[in-house]
């Protein structure tokens, strides 16, 4: 055989993926995780603009303020 009639070499096909399917559940738990962090988050968004720490505070006085 010469060079020129060498077929190249030639690579299986990839398997197809196998699909996955959630776990029966994972989604109301993910559900109530995001509720519950969005519910924490608020509390504590609500608490520290009504009345913030000292540290909180004095960070906010601060920072320059260039529209001032």
């Amino acid at each position: 055989m010469t060079r020129e009639n060498v077929p190249a070499p030639v690579q299986p096909p990839d398997p197809a993926p196998v699909p996955h399917q959630p776990a029966a559940g994972a989604g109301l738990t993910a559900a109530v995780a995001q509720g519950a962090a969005r519910s924490i988050t608020a509390r504590l968004v609500d608490k520290f603009l009504t009345n913030p720490p000292d540290w909180l505070r004095a960070l906010w006085n601060a920072l320059p303020r260039p529209w001032e």
